[in-house]
């Protein structure tokens, strides 16, 4: 049986209250937004009020969240300046209900339910949780991206250094990559890689480092057959694991690579046509760039044929200093741009480490090999060189049957 698809009624809402990606109080036309970069004690009593606004706080709580520690007796004076404040600032921005959004009573404070009021993340919420109970998934998909998009972004991000603040932020983050991860599993079932493509750009906004996203992102775009969009994609994600957390990506994202690598050979195609496919994409300047894994098969194929060729394979290795300071990771990222100018269109290079830089280099001579370390070298600003801890080079030897 088909499950009916859960409304939320805002026929009779009076303000609408947005948390997620900022703070917003709209009434109408009439949308009043937190301005500062860091938001005041004003609009903090606000957000906490209208976060807990299903209870009446208590001056105490209140006090523990807005006063210092060294000014307690005074925090009932400080609590009610606060209020008369957020009530004034309504009231100029326009707000309708400015003098009734926030009752005293009982000893403490609470936002006024009274008034007609839906909040983005009771939306966000209630969607999510709803999605989880429906059975057919066409309607529990539309369930779910509705959810994504409630997620403007993080919760209350100019007040995220509050304790308060922090684990509902994480919460509502998690649950967005969570929501996220269930609608973009039943897209590519559905074929809808396009809608897939941008709604893993916007959870990557949100979470950068999350590879199952990466990784849906990755075989979304392999889907649309964009193999060049899905490599530069995979180059921009791995030197940012390596320069921010100093790792390398899970074995599922380096598998990957390859298929990047190697689209599926269609049924019927020519050799003409193979080749042609094949080679399409590799007419590009400069080396060539591959993954650690790609590059160990190069290494083990050129050992092997080192014996026929009678001609010299030297790997070089440029390794810098793992540290914090910002000229390590700034002598990493200049040399990935200086290597590929220095080699040949033949070469092959990879990052494989967040310190190291690996080269194969044909038909050199061990001379010719140290010259062009010292040309990289050379090219390297001298901010960056005393970064730089070493070079090896380190002739292949041959694989003896």
């Amino acid at each position: 049986m088909r499950t009916g698809v859960i409304k939320i009624s805002l026929d009779s809402v009076q303000i609408r209250v947005e948390t997620l990606g900022g703070f917003a109080i709209v009434d109408g036309r009439n949308r009043i937004i937190e301005q500062e970069k860091r938001s005041s004690k004003t609009w903090k009593m606000l957000q906490y009020l209208v976060t807990h606004r299903h209870k009446i706080v208590t001056q105490e709580e209140l006090a523990d969240v807005f006063c210092e520690e060294d000014n307690m007796e005074s925090a009932g004076s400080a609590l009610r300046t606060i209020v008369y404040r957020a009530r004034t600032a309504l009231a100029k921005a326009g707000l309708s209900c400015a003098d009734s959004l926030i009752l005293t009573k009982g000893g403490g404070y609470s936002w006024n339910t009274e008034i007609n009021c839906a909040v983005d993340i009771e939306e966000f919420e209630t969607y999510y949780k709803s999605a989880g109970t429906i059975v057919e998934e066409e309607t529990r998909l539309e369930m779910l991206l509705r959810a994504c998009e409630l997620y403007r972004g993080d919760f209350l991000p100019n007040s995220v250094g509050e304790l308060w603040v922090m684990p509902l932020s994480r919460f509502y983050r998690s649950m967005y990559i969570s929501c996220a991860l269930d609608a973009l599993k039943l897209l590519g079932q559905f074929g809808r890689n396009v809608e897939a493509e941008k709604l893993c750009a916007k959870a990557l906004y949100i979470d950068p480092f999350d590879e199952r996203i990466i990784e849906y992102h990755l075989k979304v775009l392999i889907a649309q057959s964009k193999f060049s969009d899905a490599h530069d994609e995979y180059k921009r994600v791995e030197a940012m694991f390596f320069d921010v957390l100093g790792v390398s990506f899970s074995e599922n994202l380096r598998a990957l690579y390859a298929v990047i690598h190697k689209p599926e050979m269609q049924l019927g195609m020519t050799l003409d046509n193979l080749l042609e496919s094949w080679l399409k994409d590799a007419n590009f300047p400069g080396a060539y760039y591959c993954d650690l894994s790609e590059f160990k098969t190069f290494v083990q194929i050129e050992a092997r044929s080192v014996p026929r060729s009678g001609q010299s394979t030297y790997i070089v290795m440029f390794e810098t200093k793992h540290d914090a300071d910002i000229r390590s990771a700034g002598a990493m990222k200049q040399l990935g741009i200086i290597i590929p100018k220095n080699l040949r269109m033949g070469d092959l290079y990879t990052r494989s480490g967040p310190s190291q830089y690996l080269l194969m280099l044909n038909s050199l001579t061990y001379e010719d090999c140290k010259m062009l370390v010292n040309r990289i070298m050379h090219d390297l600003d001298s901010k960056y060189l005393p970064k730089v801890t070493g070079t090896t080079i380190k002739a292949l030897a041959p694989l003896l049957s």
